[in-house]
């Protein structure tokens, strides 16, 4: 009877405790997915330092993604998002680094919804301290097959190298990350400047970053700038002893925003552009500022703005 009783307690100490270990693996996965490794509901993989959390998120309730975000800070702030335009419905589904070595996002029925296709297969995918989703190869784990820096959504942030076919395509509201009217790319002409478009109608030109006092104190942030024959690409970091989370966003309004975290909240740092004249095409050439609003912009009289304006 004795020894019955020993067993039992025995076999419900290894339930238990392998109950505990899924449930630690389920929390704390580490910053890597390997070969044939998922997540799922409320699984996430987090970067060594902390800073940065990949999981699935539904800011609805009814859609959900795969996206990357702040870790350690409350208000969840999405940097990056799969499937922004595939959604899984209803609940979240299973993201996996196939056994091909293939990153695919299934939704809860097993459809596939987003997926990462490589000519070379890939043995892991890791999260790094810069918010860099990434895809390593599996005949050379020092050879990125994939990372997300090379597929933006509406973030830049520090050490993402920008440019040529690249675009940060604004969230279409504060609830859906699905493409947006705003978009942020390289001069297609090849001039070393910055085109905000709107709508695919008009655009913005990004020399009137120069013009922005922040943007040129060098005792914060280093721009570096280099071109080729796919066109010119750019990239920030921050110059120690400033160090801060800091993340450039373009908005649902047509915004390009600098966010800086002071500690509890996100401030911005800057925006542009500063008002409804900025945005080209607005009024054709009739733009006008508000004389009651300064920060409004009006048409010409006898003209109306476009159906696609965006007012900010």
């Amino acid at each position: 009877m004795e020894n019955r009783a020993k067993l039992c307690f025995c076999m419900f100490f290894a339930v238990t405790v392998f109950t505990q270990l899924q449930r630690c693996a389920a929390v704390e996965a580490g910053d890597t997915l390997l070969l044939g490794a998922s997540l799922t509901g409320n699984q996430t993989i987090i970067s060594k330092n902390g800073t940065f959390e990949l999981g699935f998120f539904s800011p609805t309730g009814s859609n959900w993604y795969i996206g990357i975000c702040y870790a350690q800070i409350p208000e969840k702030t999405y940097v990056w998002v799969a499937n922004r335009a595939t959604p899984a419905r209803n609940r979240s589904g299973v993201l996996k680094l196939s056994r091909e070595g293939n990153l695919v996002l299934f939704d809860a029925h097993g459809a596939s919804i987003w997926s990462v296709n490589t000519t070379n297969k890939a043995s892991t995918a890791v999260l790094l301290d810069s918010g860099n989703f990434l895809m390593l190869s599996d005949d050379n784990e020092s050879e990125t097959v994939w990372q997300s820096f090379d597929n933006p959504v509406d973030t830049w942030l520090p050490g993402m190298v920008f440019g040529g076919q690249q675009k940060l395509v604004s969230w279409k509201n504060s609830l859906d990350p699905a493409p947006g009217l705003f978009s942020l790319h390289t001069d297609p002409s090849g001039t070393k400047q910055l085109v905000l478009t709107w709508d695919n109608c008009g655009t913005w030109d990004g020399k009137t970053y120069t013009g922005v006092p922040e943007m040129s104190d060098k005792r914060q942030v280093n721009i570096t700038v280099n071109s080729n024959s796919s066109g010119f690409f750019e990239s920030y970091t921050l110059i120690p002893p400033f160090n801060a989370l800091i993340r450039l966003a373009l908005t649902k309004f047509g915004q390009v925003q600098v966010y800086v975290f002071d500690g509890s909240k996100w401030s911005m740092f800057w925006s542009v552009p500063r008002d409804g004249c900025d945005v080209y095409g607005t009024c054709g050439a009739y733009g006008t500022r508000d004389s009651r609003n300064l920060q409004l912009c009006s048409c010409g009289e006898g003209f109306k703005p476009r159906d696609n304006s965006a007012w900010l």
